[in-house]
C-alpha cells in the first residue's frame, strides 16, 4: 500500500489541535477538501475503537457523501490514528514548540483517485483546519 504524508505547521497549542480533530463542534468548522463544499454535521467518539461521521455536501448538492471510519489509537494531545470507511489506515502526529503545533498527516492512498489528488484534497482540509484555528 502506498502512502502519502503532508506535514504542516499551525500557530496554535497541540492540545487545541488535537481537540479541533477529534471533537464534533470544531469538525463542523473545518473538515473539508475544498472552500465550496460544506460540512452539515459531524459526529465523533474520539476514544481508542470510537467512530466518527463527518458530512460532506457537495456546491449542487448532487455528490454529497458522508466520511466515516474508526479511531483505533488515540494519544491525547499527540496521536491519532483511524481507519476511513475503506479501510485504509490514516495517522496524525501532533509535536508542540513554541506555541505552535506541528502536524504530520500520514494516509494510505485509495486507487479511485491520484496520490496528487489525495494530497491536494487533504492538503485543503489542512488548510481549513488552520484557518479554523487562527480565528478561535
Amino acid at each position: 500500500m502506498k502512502t502519502i504524508t503532508i506535514t504542516r505547521t499551525f500557530d496554535a497549542p497541540r492540545k487545541l489541535v488535537f481537540e479541533a480533530w477529534l471533537d464534533p463542534k470544531h469538525l463542523i468548522n473545518w473538515h473539508r477538501g475544498s472552500s465550496d463544499w460544506t460540512t452539515p454535521f459531524a459526529e465523533s467518539d474520539g476514544r481508542k475503537g470510537g467512530t466518527f461521521r463527518i458530512g460532506y455536501g457537495s456546491p449542487d448538492g448532487k455528490n454529497d457523501f458522508t466520511f466515516e471510519g474508526v479511531y483505533d489509537e488515540v494519544t491525547p494531545y499527540s496521536r491519532i490514528v483511524f481507519t476511513v470507511g475503506d479501510g485504509r489506515p490514516v495517522s496524525i502526529d501532533l509535536a508542540e514548540s513554541e506555541g505552535k503545533t506541528r502536524l504530520t498527516l500520514v494516509l494510505t492512498l485509495e486507487d479511485m483517485h491520484s496520490a496528487e489528488q489525495q494530497r491536494d484534497g487533504w492538503t485543503q482540509v489542512l488548510v481549513h483546519l488552520g484557518e479554523y484555528l487562527a480565528r478561535l
